[in-house]
């Protein structure tokens, strides 16, 4: 084929393929008789929203349209993307919390991505990771050159419309379809930046991917880290987000961040890797288990439980678990043994479990007078058996209770009973399946009665106390009784408190949108009536300077009285609106407070209150002011990527504000300063602010910054006054070479205070030092800790040279038990160095105590010990039973026998 016939009939087949590529893929996502704009590019560790929220373009569900315009300050913005989402019992937003992990009965804590603490932390991550729990998009398209945008085939009902741009972002929530000219007006957004490592090397994870998820109504953002570990996205509306990052053989991550607080907020993900883990489970005679079920669990940030089963050896693998700490117990088929183990994140990769006898308690409870007790609830404390609910029993008629399965170690009981003195009892060592034990409650003196508003109306949930009057303070009464001396009204309002002492008391009742009142009663007493008063109430809608309404923002009502104590808190509803009830008579300040980019912004007004009055405050929260800077280094040379934070000085603050706000931003975040080093801050409506800068390798000299008046640690500055220059300084740095006595170099940590841990492969480091002086500590397997104080000079580097690590010695303690001439292969204990034996001053490094199994000899090795003599203690961790045992300069191995219980 000639050269020519080549490239014609190379260039009619690309035409082909073009048309048949538009034939099967159209474009919908154009606005009408406008090109749609281009994306821009998606590049690892970089993600524009715009082609963050891109994905299959939904098919029409209905007939409806909403249509409208994005705009921003300077008019309509082309090329923005805007989709039609709403959340349904799928989401993670409407999916509800397990009722025991929820930090409060309100709306939001039903939801499973509010739960409260880390248990859920690893379900919500798990979801994320499997793109589960998204809320659909119903409809996309794009703004037209002149802003418009319209999208097609909806249903009926309420939608949150999402309007991203490359530069700016904004959430429109329950705008109906079938709505004409919605205006959507672009925010500045906000960024989510941050970086991905590993836990303990923090070591980065290229390619990570982490995915940004809308709390309230749940859409996903992803973006990849890049070679460093590092990821950017935004903008995004202001909201309450949670990230998610996950790699292939890393457990993924959690973090939460209320990130209307900033405009860019830094993130710092810590993945543990995962590892295969295995063991062995002993019956309490020390042969192998086969066929048990053996459970394992993060004890931090993971509710999941995973099993494994022993086989004919009593042999178990997990084949991949996560490098942190576990709790891993096992039971056998009749429940009458269990065993248990703590998986360390440095634990080796095989564990002995030796399964231990568990036996019941059971007995009658009586009165004073010898009389059997129904109802006595018998509960046990600190004794969780696997994943177990605590034990506890209630008595029957004739007071007979059993309660278990327990382990026979040592233990304390709870018993409690209305109208009875609560008691905790001490239960010593027990042998054998079952032991008999009797107890004896004294008759307390009681407080009845009901709480109830002015109209008579039972009141439930109130919290209701009991302070006697004229009595000693609870810490010097007897210990060994729990008294009921605060409850909470049932749903008749009923409340019932027991205490040990007759004579006068006051009684207190507090319950939300009510005013707290004390009374006083006679203990004892019956029939007493509580009335708790409505009184007065606050409410209103919140605003920005253009009448829209803001649900980012915090209520607080601050009392002007002198000493009258926090403020009241309040949150606004999706309209703005809010309502505060319960108030007493009195004048207060009504602030709505939130964070704006690099400082706090607010607005408040008085308010007078009468009893039962209901006033209604508008709060409007102004424009105010910009305020413009730059960042430079000691040469006037621009300073890319500077925190820069504003806030209030503390002779600007309201007498009425008790809490103020650190003026750090590490704490809080800033604006971060451009690569031309300028930044604006904007709303500033304070005739005066003070201003902090803050970068990871950079300290802020307000004495060598300009445009303003300088203190020790910010620059007072106007707006609207001379340019502002914020300089930073080079920050020190702290060198060090850690080798071993021979000169050869040694894998080691090095850990600063308040700068956390680094590792180092070849023993150098080269670390940023934030303060002035700084404590160090050295570390490296198989030697002794090396600390160093060090005193840091602004400018100045630290080199602290070669630091000689002087190695440790590790010696096998063989255990034996004289009550059990047994094997003692898999028996918790714990080992280290016995206070009481050793000299004191202990003028040799105290070597690191060990908890866990004995292995496989029934030995366990410690390490970090002295090549001095030493006294260390062995204690059997299950009934406390120990023995010291001397160990000589150079000693490897020693055999200590732990002598029987006496009888």
């Amino acid at each position: 084929m000639r050269k020519g016939m080549w490239f014609r009939w190379l260039a009619g087949a690309v035409v082909v393929l073009g048309l048949l590529f538009m034939a099967l893929f159209p474009r919908t996502d154009e606005a009408p008789g406008e090109p749609a704009p281009r994306a821009p590019s998606s590049r690892a560790g970089t993600l524009n929203t715009w082609t963050a929220a891109k994905h299959a373009v939904p098919a029409p569900t209905g007939s409806l349209r909403i249509t409208g315009e994005v705009r921003d300050a300077r008019g309509p913005v082309p090329g923005v993307r805007v989709t039609a989402s709403r959340v349904d019992a799928e989401t993670l937003s409407e999916r509800p919390c397990p009722e025991a992990l929820r930090e409060a009965p309100s709306s939001d804590a039903r939801r499973l991505t509010a739960c409260a603490g880390a248990e859920l932390e690893q379900e919500v991550a798990r979801l994320v990771e499997a793109r589960e729990g998204e809320a659909p998009v119903f409809a996309e398209t794009v703004s037209a050159q002149d802003g418009t945008f319209a999208l097609e085939g909806l249903p009926a009902g309420a939608f949150a419309l999402w309007a991203l741009g490359e530069h700016g972002a904004v959430l429109r929530l329950d705008v109906p379809a079938g709505g004409e000219a919605v205006e959507l007006e672009l925010e500045e957004g906000i960024q989510i930046s941050g970086t991905v490592t590993e836990a303990l090397g923090r070591a980065p994870i290229p390619g990570a991917r982490v995915t940004v998820v809308h709390e309230a109504h749940t859409r996903f953002f992803d973006v990849l880290a890049d070679e460093q570990g590092r990821f950017r996205m935004g903008p995004l509306p202001p909201g309450r987000y949670l990230e998610v990052a996950s790699a292939q053989g890393w457990r993924a991550g959690l973090l939460r961040d209320e990130v209307w607080l900033d405009a860019d907020v830094e993130v710092a993900f810590k993945l543990h890797p995962m590892r295969q883990f295995e063991g062995v489970v002993l019956t309490p005679q020390g042969l192998p288990a086969p066929g048990l079920t053996v459970n394992l669990r993060a004890l931090f940030g993971g509710a999941d439980i995973l099993t494994a089963r022993t086989d004919e050896q009593g042999h178990f693998t997990f084949e991949e678990v996560p490098a942190v700490e576990h709790h891993l117990w096992v039971w056998n088929a009749e429940r009458t043994a269990i065993g248990e183990a703590a998986v360390q994140e440095k634990s080796p990769k095989q564990t002995l479990i030796r399964m231990e006898p568990c036996s019941f308690l059971e007995g009658t409870v009586r009165d004073d007078q010898g009389r059997p007790l129904e109802g006595v609830r018998l509960e046990v404390n600190r004794q969780h058996l696997g994943n177990a609910p605590i034990p506890e029993a209630l008595t029957d008629e004739a007071g007979h209770y059993r309660l278990g399965p327990l382990l026979a170690s040592a233990m304390k009981l709870s018993l409690t009973r209305a109208h009875f003195m609560n008691k905790v009892e001490s239960i010593p060592h027990r042998d054998g399946v079952a032991r008999t034990w009797d107890f004896t409650l004294a008759r307390a003196v009681s407080v009845e009665g009901s709480v109830v508003d002015t109209e008579g109306r039972p009141l439930a949930g109130v919290e209701v106390r009991l302070s006697p009057v004229g009595v000693t303070s609870r810490l010097f009464r007897d210990r060994a009784s729990r008294l009921d001396e605060s409850t909470v009204s049932d749903e008749a309002g009923r409340f019932l408190l027991d205490t040990e002492q007759e004579g006068p008391g006051r009684l207190s009742a507090s319950a939300t949108d009510f005013i707290s009142t004390e009374v006083d009663v006679k203990v004892p007493s019956t029939e007493v009536r509580v009335v708790l008063q409505q009184g007065a109430s606050v409410s209103g809608t919140v605003v920005d300077a253009k009448g829209q309404p803001m649900t980012d923002v915090t209520l607080k009502l601050w009392d002007t009285t002198p000493a009258s104590g926090e403020a009241r808190s309040g949150t606004v509803d999706g309209q703005g609106g809010f309502s505060l009830r319960g108030l007493k008579a009195g004048h207060y300040m009504l602030e709505a407070w939130r964070r704006t980019p690099g400082m706090a912004q607010s607005t408040s007004r008085p308010v007078e209150l009468e009893e039962h009055t209901q006033a209604v405050v508008a709060l409007r929260f102004e424009e105010g002011r910009a305020l413009e800077g730059m960042t430079v280094d000691t040469f006037g040379q621009p300073v890319p990527g500077v925190q820069v934070r504003a806030c209030l000085p503390l002779d600007d603050v309201p007498p009425w504000q008790l809490s103020v706000e650190t003026c750090d931003p590490r704490s809080g975040g800033g604006v971060r300063s451009g690569p031309d080093g300028r930044f604006v801050l904007k709303h500033l409506v304070a005739p005066t602010y003070q201003l902090v800068a803050w970068k990871e390798d950079q300290a802020f000299a307000p004495a060598r910054s300009q445009g303003g008046t300088a203190d020790a640690s910010s620059l007072h500055v106007v707006p609207g006054g001379p340019e502002i220059r914020l300089v930073l300084e080079r920050r020190s740095r702290l060198r060090a070479r850690v080798v071993s006595t021979d000169g050869s170099p040694l894998p080691s940590s090095l850990w600063v205070h308040n700068d956390g841990r680094k590792q180092s492969s070849d023993g150098v480091f080269d670390v940023v030092l934030r303060d002035d002086s700084k404590s160090v500590v050295v570390s490296a397997e198989g030697f002794f800790d090396l600390p160093r104080s060090v005193m840091v000079k602004p400018g100045e580097d630290v080199d602290l040279g070669d630091l000689v690590m002087t190695r440790s010695r590790k010696a096998r303690f063989i255990v034996r038990d004289e009550a059990n001439p047994g094997s003692m292969a898999g028996v918790p204990v714990s080992v280290g160095m016995s206070y009481e034996g050793n000299p004191i001053p202990f003028k040799n490094p105290v070597p690191p105590p060990f908890f866990g199994n004995l292995d496989a000899e029934g030995a366990v090795d410690l390490d970090g010990l002295p090549f001095a003599p030493i006294v260390i203690t062995v204690q059997l961790e299950r009934d406390q039973r120990s023995q010291d045992v001397a160990l000589d300069a150079y000693q490897k191995v020693v055999t200590v026998t732990v002598p029987a219980r006496p009888r």
